[in-house]
């Protein structure tokens, strides 16, 4: 098992926490952002400990498709925050 990966867990479960106790004004931006965290924990955890090649083949493209899904998701709920002045 190498260190490294173990380290992004918890940086992603650090992350996860820290948006949703920082971003408590803008509720709905920071529970979108805590939730991509906490797959990425999750995602990440089952590589580090559970051996899983959770980036090759088909894991590895529905990896990108989430991260994409997320981004637009996170892209849209911004653009209308902002263009309604909230």
């Amino acid at each position: 098992m190498d260190i490294m990966n173990c380290i992004y867990v918890f940086l992603w479960a650090a992350l996860a926490v820290l948006v949703l106790i920082i971003g408590r004004k803008e509720l709905v931006l920071a529970a979108l952002m805590s939730a991509f965290f906490v797959f990425m924990t999750v995602w990440y955890g089952l590589r580090a400990f559970g051996g899983i090649a959770m980036f090759d083949g088909v894991l590895g493209i529905i990896f990108k498709c989430i991260l994409l899904a997320f981004a637009l998701l996170l892209g849209a709920v911004w653009y209308f925050r902002r263009k309604n002045g909230k």
